[in-house]
């Protein structure tokens, strides 16, 4: 047993074999995530602790996405794959280092801002016994942070060698031991939704077990070195930031979203997360999946300058992708109130709940398309270390989306949400892949001349 293990951990995958293998991870957690929904909507239901649980998760969110939402491979892969194994050793740590100090300063700045900033953007319109009940939940949940950061980067540095076993692992648990804190609130009910909040600081802390123990067995560790001089640390946080930044803005629409629907109701609130939940379930399923797979072989190619075999591979990826994603927006539309209806509908969560999650839910399929499309450009555009277009595109969806907000009010009710998201993110992937195709021709002509 112990043999398979380390061969499982130490394999390098091919794009195919590691796209297989994060999807059925992905697909994997995804169905503990529908469990984790049927039991948090059956115990909570969609009204105040409801809304204070998934608002509560707002604030750490944001910090984690920013360190750990994918800033960390986008610049550590395409530095690492060019170094030797002692230098990647030496940076890692170097990074970890650096990342644990900012994480656990900007953690503390939270915990201590979290009251005021819950009563002015999270939840402004909501009663005040809510909005103390998302304070308390906010605050416990600054934990994550600084776990989750130290998992990212490990995993990042076993993705930089094609090593995804631990990495998929790790995705499989976090559901799984979320769910084991919400039975906790049902055997405890005095714990109320404090029992998921604990679940997912332990879920944190068993992804960071799990990549841990991959990293470990491919013979790499992870320690203590302050040496912020080094210069491809410098290289590294020059190509985060921008990424970081992006995702940062990326993830800023989810409390563009939730301040919007609080003027709406708390059951606004509950029915936009839970629709946004499961048209991301089949993104990650196709875009996340196979742009963690295929990022790493970009990057190669990319750092061998070898731009025809960078071209075939992102537009093989990317096609199958496109063309994986057309029927899940036909079946979403077609059968995504009989599944929630089948799903969902438990206890306190009833069939009102489950009308106006269907009805976010289909707004936000049709957007699939242009969100997996999206995420292998920005990823192609990461290989070849611009960080900064995924950025500004980002930003320019969120002002577009928080611009049609405005216009229209909550007059138009909570379907202006997922509209919004979904036309805007199809006018960002189309400035992507300007930018990617021309992106592409220079470098082409630069192989050419030299």
């Amino acid at each position: 047993m112990t043999g398979f293990l380390t061969r499982f951990a130490s394999r390098r995958y091919g794009v195919r074999d590691a796209a297989v293998l994060m999807a059925l991870a992905f697909a994997a957690s995804a169905m503990l995530g529908i469990v984790r929904q049927i039991l948090i909507g059956a115990t909570f239901g969609d009204g105040s602790a409801a809304a204070a649980y998934y608002a509560a998760a707002r604030l750490p969110e944001t910090l984690i996405t920013l360190v750990a939402g994918g800033a960390l491979t986008a610049a550590l892969v395409p530095v690492l794959v060019a170094e030797s194994a002692q230098m990647q050793q030496r940076i890692v740590n170097a990074l970890a280092s650096v990342v644990a100090v900012a994480v656990v300063v900007a953690s503390l700045i939270g915990v201590l801002g979290a009251g005021l900033l819950v009563r002015v953007f999270i939840l402004p319109g909501s009663p005040l016994a809510t909005q103390e009940l998302t304070t308390g939940l906010t605050r416990l949940l600054f934990v994550q942070p600084l776990l989750l950061a130290l998992a990212s980067l490990v995993s990042a540095t076993l993705s930089a060698h094609t090593r995804f076993g631990m990495i998929a692992v790790a995705y499989v648990s976090h559901n799984l031991t979320i769910i084991l804190g919400i039975f906790a609130a049902r055997a405890f009910p005095a714990l109320s939704v404090y029992g998921p909040a604990l679940g997912l600081i332990a879920a944190a802390a068993i992804k960071l077990c799990f990549v841990w123990w991959g990293f470990r067995l491919n013979g790499m560790h992870l320690r203590w070195h302050w040496e912020p001089t080094l210069p491809q640390l410098h290289t590294i946080l020059l190509l985060a930031l921008p990424t970081a930044l992006s995702v940062t803005v990326n993830y800023a629409g989810t409390i563009v979203d939730t301040s919007f629907a609080s003027r709406i109701g708390v059951t606004a609130v509950a029915a936009l997360y839970s629709g946004w939940l499961l048209a991301d379930m089949p993104a990650r399923l196709i875009g996340s999946a196979i742009g963690q797979a295929v990022f790493p072989h970009l990057a190669q190619a990319a750092a061998r300058r070898d731009i025809q075999h960078l071209r075939r591979l992102f537009f093989r990826t990317t096609g199958i992708a496109v063309l994986l994603c057309v029927p899940l927006v036909a079946l979403l539309w077609i059968a995504g109130r009989w599944g929630i209806a089948l799903i969902l509908e438990r206890g306190a969560f009833d069939a009102q709940a489950g009308d106006r999650t269907n009805a976010v839910l289909q707004w936000y399929a049709i957007g699939l398309p242009a969100y997996v499309t999206t995420e292998l450009l920005s990823r192609l555009l990461n290989a070849t270390k611009d960080t900064r277009t995924p950025l500004y595109t980002n930003l320019g969806q969120l002002l577009t989306k928080a611009g049609v907000l405005l216009a229209v009010g909550t007059s138009a009710g909570m379907l202006a949400v997922p509209v919004a998201h979904s036309l805007s993110c199809f006018a960002e992937t189309c400035v992507l892949a300007v930018v990617v195709w021309r992106r592409l021709r220079r470098l082409e002509h630069d192989v050419t001349r030299d």
